[in-house]
């Protein structure tokens, strides 16, 4: 029990004895600073030898802000903490920190600095005049040429919305209401008469012959095969009754278009002839009929 107070004691001799060994020796600062000026102070601290030094923030009151501190060891017993402070008091106010041993936080040192702080100089001397110009209070030729750099814009929105609406009336190409089987023997016509066949655009010749047809059966039987391979659409037309008959002439007209669009079969005049009047007869024989005319007999006889 006595050597547990023996210890104790010792413990809080030696605190006393470094709290008596950590004291504030010098303080020096300006008595008179500016408001919002930063300005500079030092403090010099004793402590026990190889001790190092630490400021509690939380101490700094609020009428000081602290830009900048360095501790500088001065001596081994000894460190001088210069400060960089920023004022926002007015008239006398006191700068306050509390500084501590690092190895030992429960010691600490208060330090205090009173220093008057002077409020912003404001000037009220007669002989000083504005220099800035005078103030409009509205600038109209600013905002004509607003108005008239709008009016220009919308103009220019105008006209190349109609400018649009042209070209695009330009390009749309008008319905087509004659006959499916008249548009496409004209089409026929227009396709031997376009130079493909002498240019040797062989393969364009028969993707157009064939496309002619596509549009044939869509146009007149409403039938949707402009997607459908050479297979698919001769499969399709085995559902329609009265397109059975023609399965035969059709099978050899894609036949043939196949081989010089995917084998890159060059065709001859004679083969070429023979497509195109088998895409000829087989509009011909589809197409629709014209109604008979009722003749009238010989030996009725007419009163005028």
């Amino acid at each position: 029990m006595k050597k547990l107070l023996f210890i104790l004691l010792s413990a809080a001799l030696s605190l006393v004895s470094q709290a008596q060994d950590l004291r504030v020796v010098k303080t020096s600062a300006p008595q008179t600073v500016k408001f919002a000026e930063p300005f500079t102070a030092a403090v010099l601290l004793t402590h026990p030898q190889g001790q190092t030094l630490t400021l509690d923030p939380e101490s700094v009151g609020k009428e000081f802000s602290v830009t900048k501190l360095q501790l500088l060891p001065d001596t081994p017993q000894s460190t001088q903490a210069q400060f960089t402070l920023m004022p926002f008091g007015i008239d006398k106010s006191t700068f306050t920190a509390s500084f501590s041993l690092a190895e030992h936080p429960d010691v600490t040192v208060p330090v205090e600095i009173p220093i008057t702080i002077t409020p912003v100089k404001l000037f009220d001397d007669e002989e000083l005049k504005e220099i800035r110009p005078p103030h409009r209070p509205f600038d109209w030729a600013f905002w004509l040429c607003m108005l008239l750099a709008l009016v220009a814009l919308v103009c220019l929105l105008i006209w190349w919305i109609r400018r649009i609406k042209h070209d695009a009336s330009l390009l749309s190409t008008p319905k087509d209401n004659r006959p499916a089987h008249v548009i496409a023997l004209s089409q026929i016509d227009a396709l031997v008469d376009s130079g493909l066949w002498e240019n040797k655009q062989y393969k364009v010749f028969y993707i157009t012959l064939s496309d002619i047809l596509r549009m044939y059966l869509e146009r007149a039987f409403n039938l949707d095969v402009s997607a459908q391979t050479s297979a698919e659409l001769l499969r399709h037309l085995k559902t329609v009754s009265h397109l059975n008959q023609f399965i035969q002439q059709l099978r050899s007209f894609l036949a043939s278009g196949d081989l010089v669009k995917f084998a890159k079969v060059v065709p001859t005049q004679d083969a070429r002839n023979k497509d195109i009047t088998i895409l000829r007869d087989f509009i011909t024989q589809t197409a629709p009929k014209p109604a008979p005319t009722t003749a009238i007999p010989s030996h009725v006889e007419v009163k005028l």
